[in-house]
C-alpha cells in the first residue's frame, strides 16, 4: 500500500483525539473501519504507529517521529490550498491573536503582557485582546502554521550552524542573538557542585531529549559530543516536561536546557564550558498581522529580560555575553 494524504490525517486525527472511538466519529468512519486502515498503515510503515494505554491510545516512539513529519506534510499543503486565510479585522471587532511558539516559560509570561500593551494601545473603550496559544517543539510545524494562517505568530528557537526550514512568506526578526543551551542535573549528581561543566564531563552520561524537536538542538548537541571525543549516549525520549524533569532529578540521565530554566525540586541548571551548543530567538510572523509586529518584538524582548535573573549563572553569563535586540 502507498500512503496518500488522507492516511496522514487518520494518524494525526487517531494521535490527536486519542481515541480510535473519538477519531472514528470526527474522521466519519465506523471503529472497526478505522482500525483496519490503520492496521494498514503501520504495516506500510513497517511499525507500530500507537499502543494502547489506559484511557486510549498514544503515539510510541516511532508513530512521534511520523507524527511529526505527518503534520508538516499537512499544513503545507493547507497552505497550497489556501484553507485557512488571513482576514483582516475591523476596527470595532474584538481583536484575537493566535499565537504559537516553543513550549516554555516565555510564552506564558508574554500573553498577558501583550493583552495589558494592546489594551493601553486601544484605549479603555475597546474589548480586549483575545489570545490563543498553540506550543509546539518542532520549529517546521510552527513556520507551516505561520504560513497556513493557522496562527499569526510564532516564538522560534533554533540551533545556529543547524537551522532547518527558511520560512518563506514568513516575516523573521530576532530577539535574541545568542542563547546558550545549559545542562540540566540531579541537585545531587556530582557536578552540579561545579559552577560550569565541561562537556567532556558528560561523556558516560545517558541523555533525554525530546523526539519531536527539529530545531536544531539535539543535533547541535551530537557534533559538540563528537567534537569533544564522544557520542552523546541518548537512551530516552519525552516529549513532556514534567516526565523530562522526573527523569533528570532521579539521576537516570541529564539533559540539555534553556538557561532560564528554574531550578529546585531536585533540578539545577549548570552552563557548560564554552558555549559549545548556541541559537538564537526569533518571532515569526505573517502580514497582515492583527497585532502590531512592532510592540510585539517589544514586548517579546522585555519579558524575555525579566526572565533572565531566574537563574543566577545565567544572569553572569549575560553580563557578560548577553544581547537583547527589540
Amino acid at each position: 500500500m502507498e500512503l496518500e494524504f488522507r492516511h496522514l490525517r487518520i494518524v494525526i486525527v487517531v494521535a490527536d483525539e486519542g481515541s480510535i472511538t473519538k477519531a472514528a466519529v470526527v474522521l466519519g468512519l465506523s471503529q472497526p473501519s478505522l482500525t483496519s486502515q490503520l492496521q494498514r498503515i503501520e504495516r506500510a510503515l513497517g511499525a507500530p504507529l500507537f499502543e494502547r494505554a489506559r484511557t486510549g491510545v498514544v503515539p510510541t516512539s516511532f508513530g512521534r517521529s511520523v507524527l511529526a513529519k505527518a503534520r508538516s506534510v499537512v499544513n503545507d499543503m493547507a497552505d497550497l490550498r489556501g484553507d485557512v486565510p488571513v482576514v483582516p479585522v475591523a476596527p470595532d471587532q474584538q481583536v484575537e491573536l493566535r499565537i504559537g511558539g516553543i513550549p516554555g516559560a516565555l510564552l506564558a509570561l508574554l500573553v498577558p503582557r501583550l493583552i495589558t500593551l494592546q489594551a493601553e494601545i486601544a484605549g479603555p473603550q475597546a474589548p480586549p485582546l483575545k489570545v490563543a496559544v498553540h506550543t509546539d517543539p518542532s520549529v517546521a510545524a510552527l513556520l507551516a502554521k505561520v504560513r497556513a494562517g493557522r496562527v499569526d505568530t510564532a516564538i522560534l528557537w533554533e540551533g545556529i550552524g543547524f537551522e532547518g526550514s527558511a520560512g518563506d512568506g514568513v516575516r523573521r526578526a530576532v530577539i535574541v542573538p545568542v542563547e546558550p543551551q545549559f545542562v540540566a542535573l540531579a541537585e545531587w549528581h556530582p557536578l552540579a557542585a561545579l559552577p560550569v561543566v565541561e562537556l567532556s564531563a558528560l561523556a558516560e552520561e545517558n541523555w533525554i531529549v525530546d523526539p519531536l524537536e527539529d530545531h536544531g538542538g539535539v543535533a547541535a548537541l551530537r557534533w559538540a559530543c563528537r567534537k569533544a571525543g564522544f557520542d552523546p549516549r541518548i537512551t530516552h525520549e519525552a516529549g513532556d516536561a514534567v516526565s523530562a524533569r522526573e527523569f533528570v532529578t532521579s539521576g537516570q540521565c541529564v539533559s540539555l536546557a534553556q538557561p532560564t530554566s528554574n531550578e529546585g525540586m531536585g533540578l539545577v541548571v549548570r552552563p557548560l564550558a564554552g558555549d559549545p551548543i548556541i541559537g538564537r530567538i526569533e518571532l515569526a510572523w505573517k502580514d497582515p498581522c492583527p497585532v502590531d509586529p512592532e510592540m510585539m518584538r517589544g514586548a517579546l524582548a522585555a519579558t524575555y529580560a525579566g526572565l533572565i535573573d531566574r537563574n543566577p549563572s545565567y544572569t553572569k553569563w549575560w553580563a557578560a555575553h548577553g544581547v537583547l535586540l527589540s
